[in-house]
């Protein structure tokens, strides 16, 4: 399997993260009209099944390649996908979202490892790309629920999206060996890891918040029509695809990941404050704000990962990468549940100064991973 045909499996099965990440939620309200029942739960679930999707890659991933972790990862999320589309009994949609979820998490770190396998220097560059198209397709997707709204059994064809990577990788040679499992345990080889570990959930946090809730913030913050303030959704997605390509670009022309991810968040921390004062009394103004805040915010689950994954040898990586993002996975639940028993309402000032204080956390923790960058050794 050439490395072109590679990538191109990998871009796929990365843009049916998308595909998935936007699809349940974006579904959810045409899906409630035809099951007559409260669906709600159905996003905690997708969320839950992410979470035990990465908890399991790991021992798939010292066992079998990459490659097979993503192909199976594809193949569930193109079954979930179905099941969603087509479910007429709230008990069969809450069961596929949970299925997405677990398909998603397999597919996210086990294209993580790949993508280290793939690239020749930092894995930040090529992890930053792959984001980006996350993000594009995840802004395509309620446009594409939007017009199918009336005929919801036929956006089952969005399950082509994850197919097209098993028709891509199946059968593929490259990546086709298994991670050597790691012979023995150095929990003091790991601390390096640390500052990455508390990040993850931090940045998941707050962008969960923001993704969340990019319908519901501009809703009662400008009193508009919820038909209208759907479109919040597309446009954040819209703004992540710019941050995380922009990233990429910035990556290619050779600027400094650590140094990138520290001033972006740092600047978001900034404005953050700014647009939780200005909420109240202009709206508008602190919607723009936050519309910055994304793209500044976007590529940072990429580099925080990716960096931590170059501290990593071939090995480690696959042992450790799934708890990596179970960490992040941790703060899409903890972070949005801090935010209401605070502020009780998403979109208050609270929501915004916050996140702002988690976000400042970020530069601090990436400024201790600086003084400790040694990669980890190969295991011996």
């Amino acid at each position: 399997m050439s490395a072109s045909r590679l990538r191109v499996g990998l871009f796929t099965a990365f843009g049916g993260l998308g595909v998935t990440a936007a699809f349940v939620p974006a579904v959810l309200p045409s899906a409630e009209h035809a099951t007559d029942a409260d669906l709600s739960v159905a996003v905690p679930v997708l969320f839950a099944g992410l979470l035990v999707g990465v908890l399991l890659s790991g021992p798939l991933l010292v066992r079998r390649p990459p490659r097979t972790t993503i192909v199976l990862g594809s193949l569930l999320q193109a079954a979930a996908i179905v099941g969603v589309a087509l479910a007429t009994d709230p008990g069969v949609f809450i069961a596929a979202a949970a299925l997405a979820g677990l398909g998603f998490g397999l597919v996210e770190a086990a294209g993580s490892v790949a993508a280290k396998a793939a690239s020749t220097g930092s894995a930040t560059g090529v992890l930053s790309a792959l984001m980006g198209t996350v993000a594009v397709c995840a802004a395509v997707t309620p446009l594409v629920v939007a017009l199918g709204a009336g005929a919801r059994p036929a956006l089952a064809l969005l399950a082509t999206v994850p197919l097209a990577t098993v028709a891509v990788l199946a059968g593929a040679t490259t990546l086709a060996r298994a991670t050597e499992a790691p012979a023995r345990r150095d929990a003091r080889s790991l601390l390096v890891l640390l500052p990455f570990a508390l990040a993850l959930p931090l940045y998941v946090g707050v962008e969960t918040v923001q993704s969340g809730w990019s319908a519901v913030i501009p809703e009662r913050a400008l009193e508009i029509e919820p038909a209208t303030a759907a479109l919040g959704t597309s446009a954040f997605w819209a703004l992540m695809a710019v941050g995380r390509f922009g990233a990429a670009a910035l990556r290619r022309a050779a600027v400094p990941p650590l140094g990138l991810l520290a001033t972006a968040t740092g600047a978001a921390a900034v404005l953050l404050v700014l647009a939780g004062v200005l909420l109240g009394d202009q709206p508008v103004a602190a919607l723009i704000i936050l519309a910055v805040v994304v793209v500044l915010l976007a590529p940072s689950y990429g580099l925080i990962l990716g960096l931590a994954l170059d501290r990593l040898d071939p090995a480690r990586s696959a042992a450790v990468t799934g708890a990596l993002v179970a960490c992040g996975a941790v703060g899409g639940t903890f972070v949005p549940t801090l935010v209401l028993l605070i502020g009780r309402d998403p979109a208050s000032s609270v929501t915004f100064l916050v996140s702002a204080v988690l976000c400042a956390v970020i530069p601090v923790l990436m400024l201790v991973a600086s003084r400790s960058a040694r990669p980890v050794p190969a295991l011996r």
